[in-house]
C-alpha cells in the first residue's frame, strides 16, 4: 500500500503516537503546501511507499521514494565542500512565484520559504534564507537563527529542519535549509540530554547533548 508519513498508516507504525498540536505557522505552511500539490507545481506527488526503521545502534529510518529516484532534476557537479556559488547553475533565485509559499519578514523578501519541488517528505519546503545574496551551501549565522526561529513559530513535536552540506548530498550549491513533518521518531528524540534555558512561554527548550551511549 502506498501512503506518506502524513497518514494514519505510517503514523500507527512510529515508535511515538501522540496527538499533535499546530500554531497558525503550521497550518499556513500545511494549506500553502497543499495547494501547490492540488496545482502541480512539483515534479511529482509524494508517495512514500514504504518505511520502516532499521535494526541496530542507530535504528534509521529508510523510506521508498522512487519518483524522487527518476524525477528530481540532476544534481550540480560538487566537488568541495567549499565550492564558490555559481549564478549560471540552477539557484533559488530562479524560482518562480508559485514555487514560493512564505515570507519570513514583513518588509524583506530576502528570507523566504518556498517547496521542494521533488518532496521527500510531508510539507518539505526549504529555508531560504538571504536567499537573493547568493551565497553557497555553508552555514551562516544569519541562517542558523532563522532556523531555529522556525521551531519557535511551530507547535508541532514532528517538525523538522536539517542542512545538508557539500558533498554530503546537498545538490544546490545555494544556501538553504530543509523543512519537513516526520512522524517517526528520531534517536536524537529521546537519547539523554540536559536543559540550558527554559522559558514559561513556549513548551520548547533549548538544550545540548552531554553524554549519549551513541
Amino acid at each position: 500500500m502506498s501512503y506518506n508519513s502524513s497518514t494514519e498508516t505510517n503514523c500507527a507504525c512510529s515508535k511515538d503516537i501522540k496527538k499533535d498540536e499546530e500554531s497558525n505557522f503550521d497550518l499556513v505552511l500545511k494549506e500553502k503546501w497543499m495547494e501547490a500539490q492540488k496545482n502541480g507545481v512539483f515534479r511529482y506527488i509524494l508517495n512514500i511507499q514504504d518505511s520502516k526503521i532499521l535494526e541496530g545502534k542507530y535504528y534509521f529510518l529508510v523510506q521508498l521514494n522512487i519518483d524522487r529516484g527518476y524525477k528530481r532534476r540532476s544534481p550540480e557537479n560538487i566537488i568541495s565542500m567549499n565550492q564558490p556559488f555559481n549564478e549560471k547553475d540552477f539557484n533559488f533565485t530562479k524560482l518562480v512565484s508559485k514555487e514560493q509559499i512564505m515570507n519570513l519578514n514583513n518588509t524583506d523578501k530576502d528570507d523566504i520559504i518556498a517547496i521542494n519541488a521533488s518532496p521527500i517528505e510531508y510539507c518539505h519546503s526549504l529555508l531560504l534564507p538571504q536567499r537573493c545574496k547568493q551565497l553557497p551551501q555553508l552555514v551562516t549565522k544569519h541562517s542558523l537563527l532563522k532556523a531555529i526561529e522556525l521551531f519557535s513559530l511551530s507547535l508541532s513535536s514532528y517538525i523538522r529542519v536539517a542542512f545538508n552540506s557539500l558533498c554530503a548530498f546537498a545538490s544546490v550549491n545555494h544556501l538553504h535549509w530543509h523543512l519537513y513533518y516526520l512522524r517517526w521518531r528520531m534517536l536524537l528524540e529521546y537519547i539523554f540530554w540536559i536543559v540550558l534555558h527554559k522559558t514559561s512561554t513556549h513548551r520548547k527548550s533549548m538544550g545540548i547533548i552531554k553524554k549519549t551511549n551513541v
